[in-house]
C-alpha cells in the first residue's frame, strides 16, 4: 500500500486498503516486482515530497544548531554568508530588505527591532 504521509493520497491510500481485502491476493511475478520496486524507488527521489522533508530537516538542523551556539553566532553567520553572497553578485539591498520584509510579520517587537539594526548594518556592506 503507498503510504508516503501525503495528505492528497488520503483515497488513493483507501482504494488500496479495500482493495487488498476484498480481492484474492496474487504473487507478482519477478519482473512485475522489479519493476514495481523500481516505480517506487525513482518516485521516492524524484518527489516533491522527498525535496520539502530534505528542506525541513536541514531547517531543523539549524535550528538546533543556533539554539546550541545562540544568537551571536547565527549573526556572525549571517554577516559572513551576505559578504560573500555580496562580493560574488548573487546579493543585492533590495533581495535582503524583501527577506525582511517576509520575516517581520513572524516576529516579536524586540525581535523585529534586532533584525532592523542587523538589516541597517547589512544594507551599508
Amino acid at each position: 500500500m503507498p503510504n508516503d504521509n501525503d495528505p492528497r493520497n488520503l483515497f488513493v491510500n483507501q482504494r488500496y486498503e479495500y482493495n487488498e481485502k476484498t480481492q484474492p491476493k496474487q504473487q507478482p511475478n519477478a519482473r512485475q516486482q522489479t519493476e514495481r520496486q523500481s516505480n517506487a524507488r525513482q518516485q521516492q527521489t524524484n518527489s516533491p515530497q522527498s525535496d520539502y522533508e530534505a528542506k525541513l530537516a536541514e531547517m531543523k538542523r539549524l535550528a538546533a544548531k543556533y539554539e546550541r551556539e545562540g544568537e551571536g553566532q547565527l549573526v556572525r553567520d549571517i554577516v559572513n554568508n551576505v559578504i560573500e553572497q555580496k562580493a560574488r553578485g548573487q546579493l543585492s539591498n533590495d533581495q535582503l530588505v524583501a527577506f525582511a520584509n517576509r520575516v517581520r510579520p513572524l516576529l516579536n517587537n524586540e525581535q523585529r527591532a534586532r533584525l532592523d539594526g542587523l538589516l541597517e548594518q547589512l544594507l551599508k556592506i
